[in-house]
């Protein structure tokens, strides 16, 4: 009796202790997703525990996709929206005015990302541009690093990238074709992601690489398992928007860093005994190395390659998505294709691909830059308040700690800035659109200093592939784009079907 009494008792304490549990939690959770309701901040609908973002944590909807519904649930003319990740309260800014003025001339009070973690210990992803937060490093790295990519660099860079695209060129002339000449449907991301590896295994390590060789892919696999599949999803989206939970992670985050760490010695150290130089950031690195050094940072051993691996993380999947895309559009607009068609034949006839002769082109820079707009690689800008700033006329204060977001695509589809913004128009006319288009690789005194860089290759990709061949959309996705419609569940836009098209070889 006293045995049945006594789980009575227990059953009823347990009961009444989860009880009080649920709710405080409750009332917590309650009282840390009403802090943009105090403050008059409309925010949408939010969920207990996920805030927000219960969707994409669970990997239902993209980052992106999740960015861009909690864009649309503002009213059309406000400034800004708040949301919640989990219960940690962020801002979205919806007003380009207003993203200028605290991105770019209030950079003092929101100069760090939000990305990454604040101790830096991560070698491949942390400490260099991307996300290191020490002002005084970063400034210093930043003035230290943009000489690496000036104009006359990249000149010198040319014939390193142009080597390149021999394997490219013989890997497609070498696809099976069928009797009207039309080669085996391919997914351009696969194929432009081998190329921009070539390339940045050249300019950035030093080496010479074949990825579309199955038995010189190593650079290309290594490179892969820093982005591709459901672990690195999941890895990606922590660092991007739960930077907290980065420790947790540690064990499943690894990057290949020991293979990059072997390729990258045996670069600097045959270099540095030969003196060989190539023109490429190398070169430049062992510049820096030889130099005069500061206590703040010194350009030695794991340092230096952090530099090389920021270049080839920011620079790998970003830019083969973005030109992928490009080549997915004009393979579904032939009136475009064959407009950019005749625009290089017009300037490249019987000369050399040069820096130059590229930047003449108006129509294939009109090609790039609505290909960025309608599917930029990085769908997020992010900064963190340093201190209290006041919103002008709103009275709206963001505290110190608060996040601030761009949502990149949700901007560069919405109606206010941009007529018919769901379609691939290269000629648009928009207002602001040197804004726009540097939006896409960040805003301020943050932005990526590899642009330069990414434009070019895109840029030179698109020439190779158009002025070779004739490129049309795969049968499987001839009668309607919706196929590309199902984006995966990660940071970069990623087409769960892929990006088929199909080539044919120009006469």
């Amino acid at each position: 009796m006293e045995t049945v009494e006594s789980t009575s008792c227990s059953l009823i304490y347990c009961t009444t202790a989860l009880a009080i549990f649920i709710g405080l939690f409750y009332a917590y959770a309650k009282y840390k997703l009403s802090y943009w309701s105090r403050r008059g901040v409309k925010t949408p609908p939010t969920h207990l525990i996920f805030g927000n973002f219960k969707d994409s944590l669970l990997f239902k909807k993209s980052p992106a996709e999740m960015m861009r519904e909690i864009y649309d649930s503002a009213d059309p003319d406000d400034p800004y929206i708040g949301f919640y990740i989990f219960h940690k309260p962020m801002l979205l800014l919806r007003d380009h005015d207003l993203i200028k003025q605290m991105m770019a001339r209030h950079f003092d009070i929101f100069p760090n990302r939000r990305f990454g973690s604040s101790t830096g210990t991560d070698i491949m992803g942390l400490r260099n541009l991307l996300a290191i937060r020490s002002q005084p490093i970063w400034k210093y790295l930043r003035a230290k690093l943009t000489p690496a990519l000036t104009g006359q660099r990249l000149k010198a860079m040319m014939p390193l990238i142009m080597q390149c695209t021999e394997p490219l060129l013989t890997y497609v002339d070498g696809l099976p074709t069928d009797k009207n000449g039309w080669m085996e449907p391919q997914d351009m991301l696969e194929i432009s992601s081998r190329y921009i590896n070539n390339v940045l295994a050249s300019v950035i390590y030093g080496i010479d690489v074949n990825s579309f060789d199955v038995n010189d892919s190593g650079f290309f696999e290594a490179a892969l398992k820093m982005f591709r599949g459901f672990k690195r999803a999941m890895v990606t989206i922590i660092y991007f928007f739960i930077p907290t939970l980065i420790p947790l992670i540690k064990p499943f985050s690894t990057w290949p860093i020991n293979y990059f760490r072997k390729c990258f010695k045996a670069s600097m150290k045959y270099r540095e005994q030969t003196g060989n130089k190539r023109g490429d950031f190398v070169d430049f690195l062992i510049m820096l190395k030889n130099g005069e050094q500061n206590p703040l940072f010194k350009f030695e051993r794991e340092n230096l390659l952090a530099q090389a691996a920021a270049f080839h993380i920011a620079g790998f999947e970003s830019t083969g998505t973005s030109t992928a895309w490009a080549i997915y559009e004009l393979a579904h607009h032939p009136e475009y294709q064959n407009t950019l068609y005749e625009e290089i034949k017009k300037y490249l006839s019987g000369k050399e691909i040069t820096m130059e002769l590229i930047n003449e082109m108006p129509f294939l820079d009109c090609v790039v830059n609505e290909a960025l707009r309608l599917h930029p690689p990085i769908p997020v800008v992010d900064r963190i308040a340093e201190k209290d700033f006041e919103v002008p006329e709103t009275g709206l204060v963001i505290e110190k700690g608060v996040s601030i977001y761009v949502s990149v695509n949700a901007m560069y589809q919405d109606s206010r800035y941009f007529n018919d913004s769901c379609n691939f128009v290269p000629l648009r006319e928009t207002e602001n659109k040197k804004f726009y288009e540097s939006l896409t690789f960040g805003i301020g005194p943050r932005s990526c200093i590899g642009q330069r860089l990414a434009s070019l290759l895109a840029k030179i990709t698109l020439i190779n592939f158009v002025l070779n061949y004739e490129i049309s959309l795969s049968h499987k996705n001839e009668e309607s784009k919706n196929e590309t419609s199902k984006i995966s569940v990660h940071v970069f836009k990623y087409a769960v079907d892929g990006l088929n098209v199909r080539f044919k070889k120009r006469e």
